[in-house]
């Protein structure tokens, strides 16, 4: 499972005795500009609607699971087992259909029909 996966890389150089680390992480796909900032102190940043529909996601999201928007979602399906959460109340955005991430999907015969299968979804009913 991806997340346990991350979780495993958070937790590996975490000095003996200490508390283990739970991170959330949110995942929206769009478009962002990327570039450095500054004068005197040069910072690295990515800004746009995308940047901040991931940050909502991540606060969407639980310790030690991966939320993803519904455009992720449809890039995504097929290939992870998602759960589809009910409608949450995003700031800035309203209603929005979330999935926690799961493990990956066994490896299908046609890697075009597990893009195009139909997922249930509470929009739909299918």
């Amino acid at each position: 499972r991806p997340q346990v996966h991350v979780m495993d890389v958070v937790n590996a150089e975490r000095p003996p005795g200490s508390a283990p680390l739970s991170v959330q992480i949110g995942v929206h796909s769009g478009s962002a500009i990327a570039g450095i900032i500054g004068h005197r102190k040069y910072q690295y940043d990515l800004v746009g609607d995308a940047v901040n529909t991931a940050a909502r996601m991540c606060g969407m999201s639980a310790p030690g699971r991966v939320c993803l928007s519904k455009a992720t979602f449809k890039h995504v399906r097929g290939q992870f087992d998602l759960t589809e959460r009910p409608p949450l109340n995003v700031k800035g955005k309203g209603k929005m259909v979330t999935y926690f991430l799961g493990g990956r999907t066994a490896p299908s015969a046609s890697p075009s029909a597990a893009a195009g299968s139909p997922v249930p979804s509470a929009e739909t009913g299918a």
